[in-house]
């Protein structure tokens, strides 16, 4: 019964490492919705008005942050086969990389949101 348990455990996690991955495929593709903070609480008329640069940056960090999720499920599923304890580090590095990573990311996100604001408020005067 225990053999039955992880094998569920295992394909639903293939299923979630599989989704994820699709998700950081299109979000490399540039293609659908953008699945980062700055998108979701951004109003329609602010997404509508998203400068390019803007975008491609939302983009590639959703990008990102799918593509080590997606790993890290991964992983997770060879760690229950095979029972290696090691792997739990590379699994805590990898997260810890992820979160590092996010908040990096956002302060270069507000930097070039200001910059592009500057750049702005100088062509219309």
């Amino acid at each position: 019964m225990e053999n039955t348990g992880l094998i569920v455990a295992s394909v639903l996690l293939g299923v979630l490492a599989v989704f994820l991955f699709f998700i950081a495929y299109r979000q490399h593709k540039e293609k659908g919705f953008i699945f980062t903070n700055a998108w979701l609480y951004a109003s329609k008329k602010e997404r509508e008005d998203m400068d390019e640069r803007i975008k491609k940056a939302e983009y590639r960090v959703g990008r990102n942050v799918f593509f080590v999720l997606g790993t890290l499920f991964s992983l997770l599923i060879v760690n229950i086969h095979l029972g290696a304890s090691w792997l739990y580090t590379l699994m805590g590095f990898l997260a810890g990389f992820l979160v590092i990573y996010a908040i990096v990311q956002y302060v270069i996100g507000e930097r070039l949101r200001t910059s592009i604001e500057a750049e702005r408020k100088s062509k219309h005067t």
